[in-house]
């Protein structure tokens, strides 16, 4: 019982990667340079695009399925438990 919540948060911080690092990279960019960071003249304004493309789909696809796991796991605990 006590992996579920670890796995569940490692699968979401995975599935918004993208979104993480491109703000993290966008506001060094900014402390760096003093000028605004965006879609037009950075690369880190970009990188969060890659994550409604890409890895949401997969990461939401990932924790549906870890979700199946969990409920049926929990339900065999509990009849085994009885």
């Amino acid at each position: 019982m006590t992996r579920f919540p670890l796995w569940l948060g490692i699968i979401i911080f995975l599935a918004l990667s993208p979104f993480i690092i491109g703000f993290i990279g966008a506001y060094l960019s900014e402390l760096i340079t003093n000028e605004p960071c965006h879609e037009g003249n950075c690369f880190w304004g970009v990188i969060p695009w890659l994550g409604i493309f890409i890895t949401l789909p997969i990461g939401g696809i990932g924790l549906l399925i870890y979700l199946i796991i969990i409920i049926i796991d929990s339900i065999k605990l509990i009849k085994n438990g009885k």
